[in-house]
């Protein structure tokens, strides 16, 4: 059965079950998206049209079957005429839990996330990511597993069994925002796709701070990439590669009055590279400016990753980077929220520039709106096909 008429029967599901479960609540957003690209495409296969739309949306489900037991469901959807796949489907989470006592365990398509850091989590290793609905990775795949926690006064104890890896999700064809020229072929997972990943994580809040440490032992979230070759030796496509890697991660949020010190750092080893990555941030919150109701929240990270420059550690834009930043809430009834943000790579002398801008128009009607700018980003690996995507976007989105 094709991925999006199993998105259609879930959604069904989801309504079937809304009158059988206690305590139910069913809710979701539709969305009209908006896109201006103030250059033409950097590749001929990209999408030339400058003014490009979108119709998105989420629909999500949570339920109570008896005491011990609910589910949640997350779906989502989208048409764009303007990109590679023009109907895209997913289901981000269906997942039945059960709780007792101390204990919680939690099986189906799971949504996980881990981190402290504003602009990217170099310990959020459990989902896959969709680079095509969101490039900085924000949003994610369900991932199929299980998951076993063991509640503490402070803390708890999860563990995670996943039988099967999803693909991340790649701009290709007539998509903007891609990372190659290329096409894709086939990807390769090492030892299989069905091959068993598992994860472990402790995290623990002691007064003012909270800490978690993690291990990950299964596929890559992100590939790297081979050539495919024709008959005399022209790159054809590239073919996504999925390394078995282990990863160790270590949390720390310190809070100090209206002030967060943040750390995230890992150890990866792979076949062929063993690395450290580390961020660490300052967020400074103002509740109130002058005598006027508005909140100032200021933010700024540093990132390193050590990886080399081989074929089994995919490439990543936060290698020696600083992210600054400010986020502006006027705590109106329409909840209207001001964003700038800056990410600068500190030896390639790039810079992303993202502004965004959202507000309550009536009642159950928002609109956003934002702004991406790449500057002097052609020494960038990580972003120099980015170089014609600076993009304004304004979406009109519907909550029910």
């Amino acid at each position: 059965m094709r991925k999006n008429h199993v998105s259609v029967l879930l959604v069904f599901s989801m309504i079937g079950l809304h009158s059988i479960v206690n305590g139910a609540t069913f809710k979701g957003e539709v969305e009209g998206r908006y896109y201006y690209y103030g250059e033409d495409s950097l590749f001929s296969e990209q999408s030339d049209h400058r003014s490009q739309y979108a119709l998105a949306t989420t629909l999500d489900y949570n339920g109570q079957i008896n005491r011990n037991i609910d589910i949640n469901v997350s779906v989502f959807g989208r048409y764009h005429p303007q990109a590679h796949t023009p109907y895209q489907s997913d289901v981000r989470e269906l997942a039945l839990n059960y709780y007792a006592s101390q204990l919680e365990v939690s099986g189906g398509v799971l949504m996980e996330r881990w981190g402290v850091l504003e602009a990217f989590s170099p310990v959020d290793i459990l989902n896959p990511r969709d680079r095509v609905e969101d490039f900085q990775g924000d949003i994610k795949r369900g991932i199929p597993g299980g998951r076993l926690s063991w509640l503490l006064d402070d803390g708890r104890i999860d563990a995670w069994l996943l039988p099967y890896s999803r693909e991340e999700r790649l701009a290709e064809g007539k998509d903007r925002f891609r990372t190659s020229a290329f096409s894709f072929s086939d990807a390769e997972f090492e030892k299989g796709q069905n091959a068993v990943s598992a994860a472990a994580r402790i995290s623990q809040m002691l007064e003012s701070v909270e800490f978690a440490v993690s291990y990950y032992n299964g596929h890559a979230r992100s590939p790297y990439f081979t050539p495919n070759l024709n008959g005399i030796g022209n790159v054809i496509a590239l073919q996504p590669n999925y390394a078995r890697i282990e990863q160790a991660g270590l949390e720390l949020l310190w809070v100090r009055g209206q002030v967060l010190v943040k750390l995230e750092s890992i150890y990866r080893s792979t076949n062929a590279d063993n690395f450290t990555g580390l961020g660490i941030g300052l967020e400074r919150e103002f509740p109130r400016i002058g005598s006027s109701k508005n909140g100032l929240t200021l933010y700024g990270e540093y990132y390193y990753d050590g990886r080399e420059s081989n074929r089994s550690s995919p490439l990543t834009p936060f290698q020696n980077d600083i992210f600054l930043g400010f986020r502006l809430a006027l705590n109106n009834l329409s909840g209207t929220e001001y964003e700038l943000r800056l990410t600068r790579d500190l030896d390639n002398h790039s810079s992303f520039w993202d502004l965004r801008a959202k507000t309550r128009i009536k009642q159950q009607w928002f609109i956003e709106a934002s702004l991406y700018k790449f500057s002097n980003v052609d020494n960038d690996p990580a972003l120099k096909s980015f170089a014609s995507d600076s993009r304004s976007a304004i979406n009109v989105i519907f909550g029910f």
